[in-house]
């Protein structure tokens, strides 16, 4: 009878045990998806009947999403500033979900978290409507707009920006475009979901491309850490070989001898690839990119981030692999963030800041509810490589002549970078940040084809414009007369100048989203996977396999 009783007592228990688990697993570990689940009818109805909370500009005044009373029982969002922060706050809609800041606030914005006011408890028990709390995001709407329109100005009008405080992390702008308007996204959604120029996609975070010689400032940094001074000299013949695969520099220039730093200025492909083969080699080149951010997708940043890749694990590179992916080719794609990242890393002194695009919350009555404060993510490179490659970087600017990002007084530190593109024009890239030795502001720009090739062979380079007004705007430094333009690229001249062949295909443009297929209140990691935001990427052959090129310097 005892042994029967303890058997019994033993299952009971482990039943009880079990239930708590169950429960705690729905109720704690996966509480934020039910809020979030598309099937949600809770959720549905509260959405329709509950004002969500503000979401506001750096400012704190700037209203970039509100509700709107529709009839006695219902509300509807309201977006005054339209598709300029469009890709950022997102749309929220009862008929087909939501994204943006909008899904990743959704526990503030609805006021689904827990209650932290005796109001929100009040109401919570009684079963009150309870208003969402407030949210205030980090954007200065004036940059924010100056970005937007000259992106819808560049040159084929497709790109994307961010400018962001390399000392606390915080994002004063992520622009992208072709972006569209959320007051009309029940409309226009199923149409906007087929447009080509997919300007659903965030670009900034969910685009990937070809880094091109912005990718120099990582390999930069390996090099200084691998014993590459800035005084080391190189000669260069205007070629480097690899087993199967040579390097060549555009249109056969023939350097001489160079020091590394002024390899870094002119943008020297067969310098770089031979550092990276010789010096650095793939298990260092690869640790530096992840401890810039590469592979990582920014979890806990309330937009969903496509993690940068470098393609193959460092194991498997061949020489032919290491010396393209030392200028940012091969199998190498990153987006907007996270170079802007890498750029502030470098100018903060090598300490990567975790990424801040919510300022805080409060509550509808005024209660600051949370206020997220600066912290280190990770330190990229020591602050004597950081202080070594900043001056590198100065030095692009003054001694390459960019003077589409020159500011009078002011010390400019930055990358160009041409990425090669089988499908078109070579798209153009621009880092920076200033001042250079105390830096306020770091800005990753990249316009989708943009490194248009002339009869002379020359590039534009619309990138470095663009920078450079937002950076002037933004110290609140007067432009000149004639707002200045950054000449073409010549042949044979510091910067980016684009090769005649690409390695491997580029990305396809966030262009190729798959058919909407509404569903309500996705989540991030949903919402990127619908609207097909990771670009289709074909395979890359490996560059061995490949008849000899030539790539862009810059």
């Amino acid at each position: 009878m005892n042994a029967h009783l303890r058997r019994t007592f033993y299952l009971l228990a482990m039943g009880f045990v079990a239930l708590v688990g169950v429960l705690a697993y729905w109720q704690v570990y996966m509480r934020e998806s039910l809020v979030n689940n598309p099937a949600n009818a809770l959720q549905s109805q509260r959405a329709r009947e509950t004002p969500r909370g503000l979401i506001l500009a750096g400012d704190g005044e700037t209203v970039l999403a509100r509700s709107e009373r529709v009839g006695e029982e219902s509300y509807r969002r309201v977006y005054p500033e339209g598709e300029v922060f469009a890709n950022v706050v997102g749309y929220w809609s009862s008929r087909f979900g939501a994204n943006g800041i909008e899904i990743g606030q959704n526990n503030n914005l609805s006021s689904t978290d827990e209650p932290e006011t005796l109001d929100e408890l009040i109401n919570q028990v009684t079963g009150g409507r309870e208003a969402g709390n407030n949210v205030t995001l980090t954007l200065d709407p004036e940059l924010q707009r100056l970005a937007h329109e000259k992106l819808a100005n560049s040159n084929t009008g497709r790109g994307s920006v961010v400018a962001l405080n390399p000392q606390t992390g915080e994002i004063l702008a992520m622009a992208t475009y072709p972006s569209f308007d959320p007051n009309n996204i029940d409309e226009d959604l199923p149409e906007l979901s087929e447009d080509p120029d997919a300007p659903l996609v965030n670009r900034a975070t969910q685009s990937l491309y070809p880094p091109g010689s912005t990718f120099k400032v990582i390999t930069s940094a390996a090099a200084l850490r691998a014993g590459v001074t800035p005084e080391d000299k190189f000669d260069d013949d205007g070629t480097y070989e690899t087993p199967g695969y040579t390097v060549h520099n555009y249109m056969g220039r023939d350097y001489g001898e160079l020091t590394f730093a002024e390899a870094l200025v002119f943008s020297v492909n067969t310098i770089f690839s031979k550092i990276a083969v010789e010096r650095i080699g793939p298990e260092r080149l690869a640790e530096q990119a992840f401890e810039f951010g590469f592979g990582d997708a920014y979890e806990d940043f309330p937009l969903p981030v496509a993690p940068s890749s470098l393609g193959l694990a460092p194991e498997e590179w061949a020489k032919g692999n290491t010396a393209p992916i030392s200028f940012g080719q091969d199998r190498v794609l990153t987006n907007v963030f996270e170079m802007a990242l890498v750029a502030g890393a470098v100018g903060n002194g090598g300490d990567l800041m975790e990424p801040r695009i919510v300022r805080e919350v409060r509550s509808p009555d005024g209660i600051i509810l949370d206020r997220p404060t600066a912290s280190v993510r990770n330190e990229a490179v020591p602050p004597d490589t950081a202080a070594t490659l900043n001056d590198m970087m100065q030095r692009v600017i003054e001694d390459g002549e960019l003077v589409g990002a020159q500011i009078e007084g002011i010390e400019v530190a930055g990358k160009t970078g041409t990425a090669e593109n089988a499908a078109g024009e070579p798209h153009s890239w621009f880092v920076s940040y200033v001042p250079a030795d105390d830096p306020e502001i770091a800005v990753a720009v990249m316009i989708e084809n943009g490194g248009i090739i002339r009869e002379d062979g020359s590039a534009e380079t619309p990138a470095i414009t663009i920078a450079g007004n937002l950076m002037r705007a933004y110290l609140n430094r007067p432009a000149p007369t004639a707002e200045p333009e950054q000449p073409p690229r010549a042949p044979g001249v510091p910067g980016d100048l684009p090769g005649e062949a690409p390695v491997q295909p580029p990305a396809q443009p966030p262009a190729q989203q798959q058919p909407f297929q509404g569903a309500p209140f996705q989540n991030p990691a949903q919402q990127q996977q619908q609207f097909g935001q990771h670009p289709a990427q074909a395979p890359a052959q490996p560059p061995a396999q490949q008849a000899p090129n030539q790539y862009p310097g810059g």
